[in-house]
């Protein structure tokens, strides 16, 4: 009887063993078999750097000034703003932050030769989690670098430093006079970045009247945008911004003191932010010789720009553009009424005055040489539009003969 239970226990005993060396070969297989992944991929934004120079007079800026500054922040933006005055003094300088960065989890590596059903089935069911991983990943870079940069615009404290700017003593600064502060703080920016803004270089003004020349090459392509407390006329304002680009500006817009901060974020972003869209037209269908009048056949051209420009964010600017008899008066007067035409056009098929900006540019900047105004009629016109990135983008003239 005991040797009966002596070898019923070793039984037992050597049962237990088979089954526990049987759960250690499974743990070994598991952790054999589990699947590899690639390394860690880090998710960012490209951003080229870009420069924005604002001289400012408190008077004229006032409350938009922080508002437009948020609104065009972007990452790697080299930002001055310089105060009129005697001597002029600098508001803020400062370096928007990088793009964020985020880690997300490796790549899972495909089995090998020789995987199972099994095993693929589960290596497709990875790689689908892991492609949305992917896509929150990119998702948060970008409500981080925008989170970012709003934070670095408001820690920049403008609304305090504009008003606490000293009276301007002297004459009010004219746009001449703060070109050439502008111009000499971007050459400064420039140096510092090695050339590396390209064309992302914005400089806006806020004048006390658009007085002066400035020098020829002064601005060496840049975008400008003159913000005036007075605007006197269509045709004053079209030589000031020939003025403007004689000197070398890329492209140049002149507003009144009715602008809203939205809408010279639009303008600003355009520079920034390059994405332009343009669209090449024929001349001789929009205008007669020495008219502002569109002609019939007009309505057909320009109706195929209407869809872009009713989307969200876009802004047109139009730019008029007139080569008559020799008189410059009247070619100005003359390309902003052809210019106010076509933004006249777009507004009554229910584009937004608020996304339009018209300017005149006369006889200068012609798309192409012109012995007469009936073959300057004939040129072709340039209409562009842009979107506003963030998800605003960009704004770039569009033009008219």
């Amino acid at each position: 009887m005991s040797v009966k239970r002596i070898v019923g226990l070793c039984c037992l005993a050597a049962g237990a063993a088979l089954i526990t060396a049987g759960c250690s070969i499974s743990g070994l297989y598991s952790a054999a078999a589990k699947p590899a992944t690639g390394p860690p991929v880090t998710l960012t934004k490209h951003a080229a750097p870009s420069a924005l120079v604002m001289v400012v007079d408190g008077d004229i800026a006032g409350p938009a000034l922080p508002r437009f500054v948020i609104a065009t922040a972007r990452p790697k933006e080299d930002l001055d703003i310089i105060r009129v005055g005697s001597p002029p003094g600098i508001l803020v300088s400062s370096v928007s932050p990088a793009p964020a960065r985020v880690v997300v989890r490796g790549k899972p590596v495909p089995p090998g030769s020789g995987a199972t059903a099994y095993q693929w089935a589960v290596y497709r069911k990875r790689l689908k989690s892991w492609d949305g991983e992917i896509v929150a990943g990119r998702q948060d870079v970008i409500a981080r670098t925008q989170a970012g940069v709003s934070a670095w615009a408001r820690r920049l404290e403008i609304t305090a430093k504009v008003s606490g700017m000293p009276e301007v003593g002297g004459d009010p600064g004219s746009m001449a006079d703060e070109c050439r502060l502008a111009a000499g703080a971007m050459a400064g920016l420039d140096q510092e970045a090695a050339g590396r803004f390209g064309s992302r270089r914005v400089i806006v003004l806020y004048v006390a009247n658009l007085g002066g020349i400035p020098q020829t090459a002064e601005l060496a392509g840049d975008d400008v945008i003159v913000v005036t407390s007075h605007l006197p006329s269509a045709a004053v304002a079209s030589t000031a911004q020939a003025k403007l680009i004689d000197a070398g500006a890329n492209g140049a817009a002149i507003l009144g003191p009715e602008v809203t901060a939205a809408q010279l974020a639009r303008l600003a972003t355009a520079g920034l932010s390059e994405k332009a869209i343009s669209e090449t037209l024929s001349g001789s269908v929009l205008f007669a010789d020495h008219s502002a009048a569109l002609l019939p056949g007009a309505g057909r051209v320009l109706t195929q720009l209407l869809v872009p420009l009713r989307r969200p964010g876009v802004t047109g600017v139009i730019n008029g553009y007139a080569f008559g008899d020799g008189d410059a008066q009247r070619d100005y007067i003359l390309s902003h009424a052809r210019a106010v035409a076509v933004a006249g056009f777009f507004e009554a098929r229910g584009v937004p005055a608020s996304s339009l900006v018209v300017v005149g540019h006369g006889a200068s900047h012609l798309v192409a040489p012109a012995a007469s105004e009936r073959r300057a009629s004939r040129r072709s016109h340039a209409i562009r539009w842009a979107r506003d990135p963030c998800p605003r983008r960009p704004v770039r003239p569009c033009q008219t003969d």
